[in-house]
């Protein structure tokens, strides 16, 4: 017999299950959130410093709070993004030296559009856990006793979508992955895993990224007030209540 073999599609097409769909939705989370926790600790200890060196003071007599803050998420957000676009460009640079090409099972291929939304929700997720980490850092400056639980707690919707990470990318549709992917804490997170296990409708991924832009908006203008409150506090030892009243205007 003379067969022939015409395919259908003129790319490969992204498998939905086994164990490769499985390992991108899960790649993505955690290197989602190691990128979040090590470029806003950044700015958490920079902020300590400055407060214990008394240079924060001294900067506010130019500047805003507002100014402050939102100058220094968009320079460190510049930079952690060059420095990933580097070590890529790097890895890839040598790889091509060297003959060597990345050649990557369909089911492992991301499309262009997910690495579009990836940027998007790394800007925005930034935003907003690196101005509520700032906070922290200029309230309770660097080794304070307690900061380091206070970081946990800022941080800690962050580790939700990792704690369900198995039902979410077995279930990338349901109710619970769906809420978490439009709450902006778990956005950054929960809506990637989605978008990489596919299948997810064009309006969620924009909706969630609106509703992300205004809490980086409301987070960012909530810690700018808190660096006006936090120079007639500093003499006062820290506590996480202390925080959360003052980035709400209560304190």
């Amino acid at each position: 017999m003379n067969l022939s073999e015409t395919a259908l599609t003129s790319a490969p097409r992204r498998e939905t299950d086994g164990s490769a769909a499985f390992l991108v939705p899960y790649a993505t989370g955690m290197i989602l959130y190691v990128v979040f926790i090590m470029s806003a600790s950044l700015l958490r200890s920079g902020m300590g410093k400055e407060k214990k060196d008394r240079v924060m003071e001294i900067m506010l007599m130019s500047v805003t709070p507002r100014q402050m803050l939102t100058g220094k998420i968009l320079a460190l957000g510049i930079l952690g993004l060059l420095h990933a676009a580097i070590w890529a460009g790097t890895g890839y640079l040598i790889l091509r030296l060297g003959g060597q090409t990345i050649d990557l099972a369909p089911a492992l291929e991301l499309p262009l559009s997910i690495v579009a939304w990836t940027l998007v929700f790394f800007l925005l997720g930034y935003a907003v856990y690196a101005s509520l980490l700032a906070g922290l850092g200029a309230l309770a400056g660097p080794n304070v006793a307690g900061s380091s639980s206070a970081d946990f707690v800022v941080i800690w919707p962050l580790l939700i979508p990792l704690f369900f990470i198995a039902y979410l990318i077995e279930h990338p549709h349901g109710s619970v992955a769906t809420g978490l992917s439009l709450f902006p804490l778990t956005a950054p997170i929960a809506m990637m895993m989605r978008l990489a296990a596919g299948g997810v409708p064009w309006w969620q991924p924009a909706l969630a990224a609106g509703l992300m832009l205004v809490t980086a908006a409301f987070t960012v203008r909530a810690v700018a007030r808190m660096f006006r409150a936090q120079i007639l506090l500093s003499g006062q030892p820290f506590s996480i209540k202390r925080y959360y009243a003052m980035l709400l205007g209560r304190a």
